[in-house]
């Protein structure tokens, strides 16, 4: 009788496989998992508390008060109109542009543009004519309530403008 060489056949494994499960590679996948999401969480908090910016937003003129003694005055007078509905238009472009218009009659004559930064709760503005103010934000938390705009004698409130309905 000669021997069977099973050398080279392939067969059936009689041996169970064993369980490649680490308890090392269960840590390390959860580590990663806790910080993927720490990560994301962190993100969402971060971008939620930011204040928000004045870019691509449109502000018209509500109030006014005397600069020197704080007294509300009528629009009228820091306009020099002889009717109180008219507004101000303030507009702040994305690309860090911004126009101006405090005067009345057409927007072409009284419109001043310029360029502006924004730093905490200040707006840097630099018109054209090389002239440099400093406006005001206030808030409510995080959100822009007003623009206050230093104007002659006047310190001028600006509210976001509402959108047109077009229902």
């Amino acid at each position: 009788m000669s021997k069977k060489n099973n050398k080279g056949k392939k067969g059936k494994n009689t041996k169970p496989e064993k369980n490649t499960f680490s308890p090392k590679a269960l840590v390390i996948g959860i580590v990663f998992a806790v910080l993927v999401i720490g990560g994301v969480t962190a993100a969402v908090i971060i971008h939620n508390n930011m204040p928000e910016s004045v870019d691509n937003t449109s502000w018209v003129s509500v109030s006014a008060k005397n600069a020197s003694t704080d007294e509300p005055v009528e629009l009228s007078e820091v306009y020099n109109v002889y009717y109180s509905n008219f507004q101000g238009h303030l507009e702040f472009k994305d690309d860090n542009k911004l126009e101006l218009w405090l005067s009345t009659g057409d927007p072409s004559d009284g419109t001043h543009t310029g360029t502006y930064t924004t730093e905490d709760d200040e707006i840097k503005v630099k018109f054209d004519d090389e002239t440099e103010k400093t406006y005001k934000i206030e808030r409510s938390g995080r959100m822009i309530k007003d623009i206050i705009v230093d104007y002659y004698d006047y310190k001028v409130t600006f509210e976001r403008e509402k959108a047109a309905n077009n229902d």
